[in-house]
């Protein structure tokens, strides 16, 4: 037996049942077993497998995804999409070449609840019609991550131009090459597309609904749980050094 003394190493982080799991996971992925285009066995199936709790299994699928492993497509299942960790550094998560992130969310904040708002009082049934057309659209699991943030941006500048108001419609128009190239760095965050989708829900719901009120709180609510995801995923990032 190898002696160490109390000085000999440094404490490390307690190894969590779903980083063993993760770690497993993205091993099994690397080395070929499960390849590229494959669907992952059901959550309650891999947590049988693995000896793990559901909730375990559940994150350890989020932290192999966060690393560009694999993708969650709604009402589809877990695919993998990778063998290398791609995960996002946090220069591309929150700075860009001109402008950052934090910057970009300043701007929506103060834009998209007054836009949604004024949208609930003034949209027609034809405007209606189409951010429900919209939305049909972008539940499909089988897009793409590009088409569904091209479908994100058609949805935000709907609504704006849904206001009447011109200003507000050239100034978001303005800021949409940011939103894209923004969206489709953050959009291979875990869950961030089932997160996204189900914030579109709510928000065109209060609006379609004329419910002023709600409507500003649910496009309040869509931009911060954005900033949310970003968070969690630099704080579990920083726990896995």
């Amino acid at each position: 037996m190898i002696g160490i003394g109390p000085g000999g190493i440094e404490p490390v982080r307690r190894l969590k049942v779903a980083d063993s799991v993760a770690a497993q996971l993205e091993q099994l992925i690397t080395r070929g077993d499960i390849k590229p285009g494959e669907k992952l066995p059901p959550e309650r199936v891999l947590a049988e497998r693995f000896g793990v709790g559901r909730s375990s299994m559940r994150e350890a699928i989020r932290v192999v995804e966060a690393n560009g492993m694999l993708r969650t497509d709604h009402g589809r299942g877990v695919f993998v999409v990778s063998d290398k960790k791609t995960m996002p550094k946090l220069s591309d998560l929150l700075v860009f070449d001109d402008f950052t992130v934090p910057e970009l969310f300043e701007v929506r904040l103060s834009l998209e609840p007054d836009a949604a708002s004024f949208a609930a009082r003034r949209i027609t049934a034809p405007e209606a019609t189409d951010l429900q057309r919209i939305l049909t659209e972008a539940e499909n699991p089988q897009l793409s991550d590009d088409a569904f943030v091209k479908l994100d941006a058609e949805l935000h500048r709907a609504i704006v131009a849904a206001t009447k108001n011109r200003l507000l419609l050239r100034l978001m128009e303005s800021i949409e090459p940011l939103f894209f190239k923004y969206s489709h760095r953050v959009i291979k965050l875990p869950g961030r597309r089932s997160h996204a989708h189900a914030g579109h829900v709510a928000l065109v719901q209060a609006i379609i609904g004329h419910r002023v009120r709600d409507a500003r709180t649910a496009a309040l609510a869509h931009i911060r749980e954005v900033e949310r995801d970003i968070v969690e995923h630099l704080e579990q990032a920083a726990e896995r050094k």
